[in-house]
């Protein structure tokens, strides 16, 4: 029988994974109008001088964008793409799983509670990314799916210390036997 502390492990481990995937969703689905968007649209394109001096501060501005954007990466890797978010799924599944399979071992709560510290540690990195491009929405969220895995991660150690010396219940009813029979 899974315990409630399992069960709430569970469930923040999974409320985070889905959170996660829904804000990387909404990243990916904002626009950014660029100036030379506005200028197209707003009929300014039409004036020659105008255009020309818009159009180079547009390929100026998008340079230092594409530098910043290119900044995002994280020992190499580019934390927001697709395949890195597919692993950080599927590795929050399996560690669910793992609760929900092995909730009470010490090495298991253990080894979740670091892999929830980390990626609480890289969901704050996003609340600063998002606060430095100025999107209060996304940084608000990226906040949400930290708080919720460092809820997991906090749990998952104080279970684990909890559970630490404490023998499986099938262990504890062999030598409480064992005990009686002598």
């Amino acid at each position: 029988m899974l315990s409630a502390t399992a069960r709430v492990l569970v469930g923040l481990i999974v409320a985070g994974t889905v959170a996660l995937v829904v804000g990387v969703a909404v990243e990916r689905h904002q626009t950014v109008e660029t100036p030379t968007q506005r200028a197209v649209e707003g009929g300014s394109a039409g004036r020659v001088g105008e255009s020309t001096a818009e159009g180079e501060e547009a390929e100026r501005r998008s340079e230092r964008v594409g530098h910043v954007e290119s900044s995002e990466r994280l020992l190499g890797v580019d934390p927001e793409s697709t395949g890195v978010l597919g692993v950080a799924v599927v590795v929050s599944l399996l560690l669910a799983a793992a609760v929900w399979w092995r909730g009470g071992s010490p090495l298991v709560l253990g080894g979740i509670a670091a892999a929830m510290a980390a990626f609480c540690a890289l969901d704050i990195r996003e609340v600063v990314h998002q606060v430095n491009e100025s999107r209060t929405g996304l940084a608000v969220l990226a906040g949400g799916v930290a708080a919720l895995h460092a809820a997991a991660a906090l749990l998952a150690a104080r279970a684990a210390v909890t559970t630490r010396g404490v023998p499986p219940p099938a262990v504890s009813a062999a030598v409480r036997d064992a005990t009686v029979r002598k």
